[in-house]
């Protein structure tokens, strides 16, 4: 598998994983059974239109690290509570993914790190 599909597959991975977790704050927030609010649908209808139109779909990143804003400020705060609500419960629906999510982040982390410093 090239570097290219690989990360493509982190994309369509996030793609996935994006409706599962403004489920789970519609959940947990909003109190609803089954489906989304229409509030939190067309959140999650948004959120997927922005990855959609990522210019970073290969070598894609955190989104909170980007340079390139594409969320609106109002929605850009919904998705921010959204991952803040449900990113702790993700280790218990989805532990791997949860795990996985922080030692990414753990690692791009150090990666800016090193960056700054070698400049």
């Amino acid at each position: 598998m090239t570097k290219e599909q690989k990360d493509l597959q982190k994309w369509n991975r996030e793609k996935k994983l994006i409706p599962v977790m403004i489920k789970k704050f519609c959940r947990g927030k909003h109190k609803t059974k089954g489906d989304m609010c229409a509030e939190c649908r067309q959140l999650c209808d948004y959120a997927l239109f922005r990855l959609e139109k990522c210019p970073f779909k290969v070598n894609k990143q955190f989104c909170s690290f980007c340079k390139v804003h594409c969320y609106k400020p109002d929605m850009r705060q919904k998705i921010k509570d959204v991952m803040r609500y449900s990113g702790p419960r993700m280790l218990f629906s989805h532990p791997i993914f949860a795990i996985s999510h922080v030692v990414q982040m753990i690692k791009y982390k150090r990666s800016q790190k090193k960056e700054i410093s070698n400049k």
